[in-house]
């Protein structure tokens, strides 16, 4: 019996690739998180960049909020009952009108079978003018298109890449969100988001949630079980953070991201940039914000 999800819903992300919006915390609860994320930019400033790849290794509140039991529950309509989470990705768009992430597929540079769903969780709204969301719906039954990387350009994603094919974007779809709800989607769908146009940052932070009896070939990766119980073992467990960036915590994260790197950033000549690079992040506000 679904837990979140009508039977209506749960078919229709199916066939269509996604469903938003999910409401996964209370506004107060996400307000609460960007604090969090503030306090951890002024903390670590020259670290930030760190959580553009699992953030949830790194910070117990990262870990916390992928398992709150309005997302869970939606993943097990989803992807069963079992859960590991692969990944969790800070995706910030700063006010500036620059930012963007180019139409791409997730696919197209990892091959986790048989499913990933993403969960687009918004701490702050993330609007079509904040630069939210928008996919192609049905897009994931497609094959996977042919990529180019287009280096030095304000594309967000690793490796700069966009969609290198005819792609008729007429029929894609907004996914605007409200703070403490998230954008649910197949990782294949061809998806995209533009500049940030509004005075105030959008955080999103991009949750990749997997069954337990998802597999791909290699290398092996590390996952976090984060409901049910994993009999399968097609992933090394990723522990849980004590304390915030501690010793243990970033010898994990470096062991996930070399891994990690050595497929995201496969036959690419610019090697692992976008681990590299030292981002420095800061977080505006919109002048008639309430906190």
């Amino acid at each position: 019996m679904p837990q979140a999800l009508t039977a209506d819903e749960i078919a229709a992300f199916h066939e269509n690739g996604y469903h938003a919006p999910l409401r996964v915390m209370s506004a107060a609860q996400a307000l609460h998180y960007r604090g969090c994320l503030e306090r951890f930019t002024a903390r670590y400033p020259d670290d930030v960049n760190k959580l553009d790849q699992g953030a949830s290794l790194l910070c117990p509140w990262v870990d916390e909020f992928i398992r709150l039991p309005n997302l869970l529950d939606a993943m097990a309509d989803l992807i069963g009952p079992d859960i590991l989470c692969w990944g969790v990705t800070l995706r910030l768009k700063q006010p500036d009108a620059k930012t963007f992430a180019g139409w791409h597929q997730d696919t197209a540079y990892s091959d986790i079978k048989p499913i990933v769903v993403i969960a687009a969780l918004a701490l702050s709204d993330a609007s079509t003018e904040s630069g939210g969301v928008r996919v192609i719906p049905g897009s994931h039954k497609w094959d996977t298109l042919p990529h180019k990387e287009n280096f030095g350009t304000a594309n967000m994603l690793s490796r700069e890449q966009i969609i290198d094919a005819d792609l008729d974007a007429m029929d894609a779809v907004e996914l605007p969100l409200r703070a403490g709800e998230a954008a649910l989607f197949n990782n294949a769908i061809c998806h995209a988001s533009g500049p940030n146009l509004s005075d105030d940052t959008r955080i999103i932070f991009i949750i990749e949630m997997i069954p337990t009896h998802a597999y791909q070939h290699e290398p092996r990766e590390s996952a976090m079980l984060v409901r049910g119980q994993d009999a399968h073992h097609n992933f090394d467990v990723d522990p849980r953070p004590e304390s915030e960036m501690s010793p243990a915590a970033l010898d994990a994260w470096r062991r996930k991201i070399e891994i990690q790197a050595s497929v995201l950033y496969r036959g690419a000549g610019h090697g692992t940039r976008a681990f590299r690079q030292g981002h420095h992040y800061t977080i505006q506000h919109c002048p008639s914000r309430s906190r």
